[in-house]
């Protein structure tokens, strides 16, 4: 009989505009070659989903575009709309796990999702597989907090966050193992998107929030001291007319163009772009780079050590923070002849190779009868 794996997100089918949603649905389909997954959702989003009611973050996110309801939710809390996910899914989904039983609990939502684990695991000793998706973003504050719930195993990206969680928490198992992208979805081949842009075409994409750390500003900086070079922006968020603003600005009209499209159509997206670059700072890991690379494209990225890694041979890192070295590696970028090397550097984070490294890691836990 298969071990039963329950992955926790209330998100995942709701929206697709963040990393740990598609990561909790992309891991619930190729873990299920191995066990018996359920992936709780509060929206139906594959033949794996068991739909728990709930309010989601993106359901939050969306009533604070009105900004009366804004100004109410942060005048309590600064992240209202991932506290509401929490209390809303924690009364949902720990009844359920409480009477469907399973043999390891792998929530995908933070603090939320970790609080139904820790109150499974007090009543059913069900061991806690949890991926720390924040890395040593906000120095380590969200990383921090999140081991105060002592996860049976924490996956982590890399070196760094390992040597950092031990210098907390010592005695905690972790394992390091990579995002993963579907290589199946993602590649060259295929239908491009219709984005009107003329000369080469630069692409990043990423939630357009000036408080965020993805720095999009940058980008828009560095392509606009290239000629003949357009941005192409991907995502959505509350700041969008802000960036739209500032590329009229730096760029002009006919520059650039700002686009929201279904997570379906994403790969036409990479598609249609010459460069992907994305400047963001201690990004935990960055899906978006894999997902550029399987389809082709070089990156442009921040250096630093994850990045070095994740990019290899297959693009390019500098200080971005320095618009004359990050538009001078934009343009070497667009000018060097690439051959496969993106793809080659994409293929070793393939959802299969992933998975095989999670099922190894759950089929190690102590699961009970």
């Amino acid at each position: 009989m298969k071990k039963k794996v329950a992955v926790i997100h209330p998100e995942a089918g709701f929206s697709s505009s963040g990393g740990s949603q598609l990561s909790a649905y992309e891991m619930a389909e190729h873990l299920a070659k191995f066990f018996d997954v359920k992936l709780l959702s509060s929206s139906k989003c594959s033949e794996l989903s068991v739909v728990i009611p709930c309010i989601p973050r993106g359901k939050v996110k969306k009533a604070q575009r009105n900004k009366i309801v804004d100004w109410f939710l942060t005048r309590f809390v600064s992240n209202p709309s991932l506290l509401i996910e929490s209390i809303t899914s924690f009364l949902t989904y720990t009844p359920y796990l409480i009477f469907k039983r399973c043999d390891v609990i792998y929530p995908n939502n933070d603090y939320g999702g970790l609080a139904v684990a820790v109150v499974i695991r007090k009543l059913f000793k069900t061991p806690i597989l949890y991926t720390e998706r924040a890395g040593m973003v906000s120095n380590g504050k969200v990383l921090r907090r999140n081991l105060k719930f002592k996860p049976d195993c924490l996956v982590v990206f890399n070196e760094e966050t390992k040597a950092y969680v031990h210098s907390i928490a010592p005695k905690q198992r972790v394992e390091i193992i990579p995002n993963g992208v579907n290589l199946g979805k993602f590649s060259p081949e295929g239908e491009k998107f219709d984005h009107g842009l003329n000369g080469k075409v630069v692409l990043t994409v990423g939630a357009l929030n000036k408080q965020n750390h993805k720095r999009i500003d940058l980008a828009i900086e560095a392509v606009s001291q290239l000629n003949d070079v357009s941005l192409l922006i991907c995502g959505d968020g509350p700041d969008v007319q802000f960036f739209a603003d500032l590329c009229e600005e730096k760029l002009g009209k006919g520059r650039f163009k700002i686009v929201k499209v279904d997570f379906a159509d994403i790969p036409k997206v990479y598609r249609s772009a010459d460069v992907f670059t994305l400047p963001s700072v201690d990004e935990p890991f960055g899906r978006v780079y894999l997902e550029a690379m399987a389809s082709g494209l070089p990156v442009v990225a921040t250096d630093d050590a994850m990045r070095r890694v994740l990019i290899g041979h297959a693009g390019l890192v500098c200080d971005v923070t320095n618009p004359n070295e990050y538009s001078n590696c934009v343009s070497k970028a667009l000018s060097e002849d690439w051959k496969n090397k993106p793809i080659e550097q994409s293929a070793g984070y393939s959802w299969e190779r992933v998975a095989e490294q999670y099922a190894d890691v759950i089929n190690s836990l102590n699961l009970q009868d």
